[in-house]
């Protein structure tokens, strides 16, 4: 792709990374210079296919002061620039109640889109470790920049709302091209951009990770120590903590002078063949921990961790590698055991362990051998219990043993691992037990992964059934002799143990789609769709829900492929980033037709109406409605009525938005579905502020703050505290409205939710009339 061009080959129509340019279908620049046409264009295009509302036209042209002819004058403004556009561009301009919309023939016309659109490429590139792609992308959204966006826009209001997240959008393209260049080899090359990009951070950890990385791969150790030292001062002296996880494992890989293998440059699917152990250690590379840093944009590469695929592929004596979504394993060399030191000194701890006389007696070794297979975080010892297939009062005679010889680790209560080395030991003694009842199938391939991926499976479809009680649950395997699922008796402890187990959650769906097994990985990323609609993990959702999307294509799982293509979608568009949840969801809708997936196709729509433009919502609701009707599901049915009542509101018929959500709250109250309630009373709550009601519109937000606090929605919470502080301002109570919007504020920055920007622009405002008024 040419730099600064389309996904389809030529330049964006419109371009606002920079001065604002419009260009006709022959290529050739249509100047905009009045002004305020400029910022009725700009403020379209930012919300490009949705109805931007005459009132948010006017208040943004004239700075929240629009005067008596705002409406007059405004409708003159558009009609200007129809001509100006001619007959083609300005025909795109359309007057919808409650104002206008402009609709791009197609989503590469807007080069805010168009780098969205590469950005996310960027991201799922690195994620299955194509650095060549994720460089070439990300390169290819930078170029796209040509200036500072909004830079000859008059409408001040606007530049505020977007330059944030704007540039922190251009930041994470900088480190992602740059963390690419690294990973392919290019160290020596990457060290002057980052310089440049650590001096314009300070305190952002991933670019000094990544600059002392090259430093120290280049063989320029002392720069890289002392690269380290300024980090560590920058942190403390600014911010009063210490250097993160990531860079005091590079700092201790340094210290050890480890001759590192590093990967080299990817080909083919851009994934390296030369992935490797530090020292033997069985902990990854620190290039391993590089791709791994949580710093890096957005984590994408988290959906296929490097450090997981040398463990799985150590385990199953497989190498693996991803194309394209897939992923096969290869054949690989011989197990590579610890240094001859430790291993005996481990081999004479393993054969002093107690053997069993009985089945009731301890096995540890046997334990050992097994949870040598896992390459996550620490065990709860419920899962502990699924692998070994033991009763918990065996199992913690087994692991007192190994604690007691140092070949174990309870890191907190009932909380169980391995460290690395004796992991790596004990995959070197995997296969070699007596065997015994019940365990003539410890050494079957990937018994491991089948043992605790299911327990993990069915006992998250159990938090699920809590937590989102009335969605639709991927079909289990058959249940044999495994050991039960946890269970739970209220909202709280399923989302506390499913936040617990997040880190093995994710490992668990990684190695099972890289060790082949598929329907364990696809069901197990459905399973966790409920989870992610309420904690707002972005990352991590998408990164799950397309490693499952590719297993469930292995696996030819019609159902799989249907429900991770909704939830992929609902992720991206819960991110703003239409572009991809549209692409997502109209392939999610094709395939519950295909497969009369009745349950499928109906979400599909009901999703779809968020990203498909005005034209289409109220028949996509409606549609969806039909189904679910049909289908009798009344929770599918609350839900289009919450989202009728939104595509009323926008339509300005209030009265009937908010019968719409009244009906669906009722419905969700009589089925107790909390979480659903609190969108229903979000809804009603944006119809009386719409109305002016402004007191029953703070009524109804306390509901639902007192609701989604006690089912721990943090999400919902965030909204409803945002539209209190709405209703504060009309009182007039500015000081409440600023204490709610800072509380949610800080739910959304945790959350990463672009939410965040237009709160801190309101707060921002805030602050800057109360300074002005004293």
């Amino acid at each position: 792709m040419t730099a600064g061009s389309t996904p389809t080959g030529g330049s964006p129509r419109f371009a606002l990374l920079g001065p604002l340019e419009v260009r006709d279908d022959l290529g050739r620049a249509v100047p905009v210079s009045a002004p305020k046409q400029r910022g009725v264009l700009a403020t379209l295009l930012v919300d490009a296919g949705t109805v931007v509302s005459a009132d948010r036209l006017s208040d943004l042209l004239w700075d929240s002061s629009p005067p008596p002819s705002a409406t007059k004058t405004l409708e003159n403004y558009v009609s200007r620039l129809r001509r100006l556009l001619g007959p083609v561009l300005g025909g795109r301009i359309i007057t919808r109640s409650p104002g206008y919309v402009i609709e791009p023939r197609n989503r590469f016309e807007v080069d805010l889109v168009i780098q969205a659109d590469l950005a996310g490429r960027a991201q799922e590139a690195a994620a299955r470790g194509d650095w060549a792609r994720a460089a070439c992308d990300a390169r290819d959204a930078l170029a796209l920049w040509r200036g500072d966006p909004f830079c000859d826009i008059p409408v001040e209001r606007l530049r505020r709302e977007q330059a944030p997240h704007l540039a922190e959008a251009r930041l994470r393209l900088r480190e992602l091209a740059l963390t690419a260049q690294v990973m392919l080899g290019d160290h020596q090359g990457a060290l002057p951009e980052l310089r440049r990009l650590v001096e314009e951070t300070r305190i952002r950890e991933h670019p000094w990770e990544m600059l002392i990385l090259a430093l120290f791969r280049c063989g320029r150790k002392a720069e890289a120590f002392e690269a380290y030292r300024q980090v560590r001062w920058v942190l403390r002296d600014e911010l009063g903590v210490d250097p993160g996880r990531g860079l005091q494992q590079l700092q201790r890989h340094m210290l050890s002078d480890d001759q590192l293998i590093f990967p080299g440059p990817a080909t083919g699917t851009g994934r390296s063949t030369a992935v490797a152990v530090a020292g033997g250690s069985g902990q990854p590379t620190t290039a391993t921990m590089m791709t791994t840093s949580a710093a890096l944009v957005t984590d994408p590469t988290l959906s296929i961790d490097t450090a997981m695929v040398t463990d799985t592929a150590l385990a199953n004596g497989t190498a693996m590698t991803a194309a394209a979504g897939e992923f096969r394993p290869r054949p690989s060399g011989p197990l590579s055991p610890p240094p001859a030191a430790v291993h005996q000194a481990l081999a004479g701890r393993y054969e002093s362990l107690p053997s069993p006389r009985a089945g009731t007696d301890p096995d540890p070794a046997r334990a050992l051998r097994l949870l040598s297979g896992w390459s996550g975080a620490d065990l709860p010892l419920a899962a502990v219990c699924a692998v070994l297939r033991r009763p918990p009062a065996l199992v913690r005679r087994d692991l007192a043993v190994l604690i007691d010889q140092e070949l174990a680790e309870s890191p907190a209560p009932d909380r169980f691992r391995l460290p690395a080395m004796v992991r790596l030991f004990g995959r070197t003694r995997a296969g070699t037990g007596t065997g015994g009842p019940g365990r003539d199938d410890d050494a079957a391939p990937g018994v491991v992964l089948r043992r605790l991926g299911g327990w993990y499976l069915r006992s998250t479809v159990e938090a699920g059934n809590v937590l989102h009680p009335y969605g639709r649950r991927p079909g289990l395997h058959p249940a044999s002799d495994e050991h039960p699922p946890e269970t739970f008796g209220s909202y709280r402890q399923a989302s506390v143990w499913v936040a617990t187990e997040h880190e093995n959650l994710m490992t668990t769906v990684r190695m099972a789609a890289t060790a082949g097994e598929h329907a364990l990985a696809w069901r197990l990323a459905a399973a966790l769709t409920g989870y992610f609609h309420v904690s707002k993990r972005w990352t991590d959702w998408i990164t799950t829900a397309e490693i499952g999307l590719a297993s469930a294509r292995q696996a030819q799982d019609r159902f799989g492929e249907s429900a991770l293509l909704v939830s992929a979608g609902l992720a991206y568009d819960d991110l703003r980033m239409y572009g991809r949840s549209l692409e997502m969801l109209e392939r999610a809708l094709s395939v519950g037709k295909d497969s009369a997936d009745q349950w499928g196709e109906a979400v599909s729509l009901l999703s779809l109406a968020h990203v498909r433009g005005a034209k289409r919502t109220m028949a996509d609701h409606q549609s969806a409605q039909k189904i679910f009707s049909e289908v009798g599901n009344s929770w599918g049915f609350a839900l289009t009525q919450i989202e009728l009542g939104r595509a009323h509101r926008n339509l300005g018929d209030l009265d009937q938005a908010i019968a719409c959500h009244r009906h669906g709250a009722a419905i969700l109250g009589d089925l107790g579905d909390e979480w659903g309630l609190g969108l229903a009373h979000l809804g009603l709550a944006e119809d009386h502020l719409a109305r002016g009601d402004h007191a029953s519109a703070a009524l109804v937000c306390r509901r639902t703050l007192a609701l989604t606090h006690g089912i721990r929605d943090r999400h919902t919470s965030a909204r409803a505290l945002t539209l209190l502080g709405h209703s504060y301002l009309k009182v007039p109570d500015p000081a409440a409205a600023r204490r709610s919007w800072t509380e949610a504020l800080r739910i959304f920055e945790d959350l990463a939710d672009p939410r965040a920007t237009q709160l801190r622009v309101g707060i921002a405002t805030l602050d800057a009339a109360a300074t002005i008024a004293s």
